[in-house]
């Protein structure tokens, strides 16, 4: 039995959330609680609640094929199934709009289907699942005990070791190893052409936020408008940071299912551009009544609900469009990396990446600051000339 992601809303209070369903659409009893408190109970954002629904679905999807009690995996048992996600082709690659309906012939391909990191990230969920559940006593502790070591594992008798006595292992050969992969930035003249093939203001303003402030959806479509401070001085808004800034503010309350990431509020510099659009788009704004009645930056213009609050599936969708108008692809979060990346090759530093970013760490931005392949040539070059 196949199991998938489904978004819901609360009977109680309505609010958006994710579950894991069968081709029934019955819930799986203790993912779907594990995703409500993901979501709601530890602030998580909804992009996160719906990346862990879709890779607990395939965990229990693979728990159905096998015959593997879900609630009980060995080391040996978790090691198969990352094995299986190697194997196992995304399924969203299955042809036809209803992918729960296509066929799956040819869903398998004997080559590497998932990168490294994808696996890790599925078994994480996983995981992090089955220490929940243990937490609560909805299975064995025992169970959640053995995951929840840092480094090490104590295998007991009988786990499918082939072993009668008991031993450590390294936690880690539970995971796969891989260098980081390198961001999937836009270059600049890619990045033009998103602008150009902006059809309105409001368009065109988003793609100037994203690539001129490395902001996550999330935050971009949680922007209200007191959080835009474009003059050179916002002394007299009771705010005393320099500058053209925005802030970025977490609000758990948005309509849109928009939540930044990070709990903790930051302040962005802006540049003249992303000023600039914002003046053409305001304009725009202006003459749809119903968008001077919301306090959301980016708004429903052009199909109801007008007004309402861009959702951060609605800039997918806009992207996807884009992606076709200028020839390759282009996704949001590859102008958070564009960003990203310029500002790590113009300043080598680390702190000041990790802060425009909203990174909760250093170690984040990391990625960002690997050299590149010419400065690695030039650093060479620059050593044989000192010693010929």
């Amino acid at each position: 039995m196949e199991y998938w992601a489904q978004r819901t809303a609360s009977p109680i209070d309505g609010r958006d959330g994710w579950a894991v369903v069968d081709a029934h659409y019955d819930a799986a009893a203790g993912g779907t609680e594990f995703l409500w408190v993901l979501r709601h109970g530890r602030g998580r954002s909804d992009g996160t609640s719906r990346a862990y629904a879709g890779r607990l679905a395939l965990y229990l999807t693979w728990a159905s094929e096998t015959g593997v009690d879900w609630r009980r995996p060995t080391p040996v048992e978790l090691t198969a199934f990352m094995g299986w996600l190697g194997r196992t082709q995304s399924r969203k690659h299955r042809a036809g709009r209803n992918r729960r309906q296509a066929d799956s012939v040819g869903h398998r391909t004997p080559g590497p289907a998932r990168a490294p990191q994808t696996v890790n990230g599925i078994l994480t969920a996983v995981v992090e699942l089955l220490r929940y559940l243990g937490a609560y006593e909805v299975i064995d502790e025992a169970v959640a005990g053995r995951l929840s070591q840092p480094r090490r594992l104590r295998l007991l008798p009988g786990e499918g070791w082939g072993e009668a006595t008991t031993r450590t292992v390294d936690a880690r050969v539970l995971r796969e190893r891989a260098a980081p992969p390198a961001p999937v930035a836009l270059t600049t003249e890619q990045q033009e052409a998103l602008r150009s093939a902006c059809g309105n203001h409001r368009d065109r303003f988003l793609v100037e936020v994203l690539a001129g402030t490395g902001l996550r959806v999330g935050e971009a479509c949680g922007l209200r408008l007191e959080d835009l401070h474009f003059l050179p001085s916002s002394e007299l808004l009771g705010c005393r940071v320099p500058g053209g800034h925005l802030h970025v503010v977490r609000r758990e309350a948005n309509d849109n299912g928009a939540v930044a990431k990070s709990p903790y509020p930051r302040a962005v510099p802006v540049g003249a551009g992303v000023a600039a659009a914002y003046s053409a788009y305001r304009l725009e704004r202006d003459r749809v009544p119903e968008a001077t009645a919301s306090d959301f930056v980016f708004v429903n213009l052009y199909r109801p609900p007008l007004g309402r609050g861009l959702t951060p599936h609605g800039v997918e969708e806009l992207f996807g469009r884009l992606s076709t108008r200028v020839g390759f692809r282009a996704r949001p979060h590859m102008l958070r990396h564009s960003f990203a990346t310029a500002i790590a090759e113009r300043t080598r530093d680390p702190v000041i990446v990790k802060e425009l970013l909203g990174h909760a760490s250093v170690a984040s931005t990391d990625v960002y600051l690997h050299p590149r392949w010419a400065e690695l040539r030039a650093a060479v070059a620059t050593l044989s000339e000192a010693h010929p």
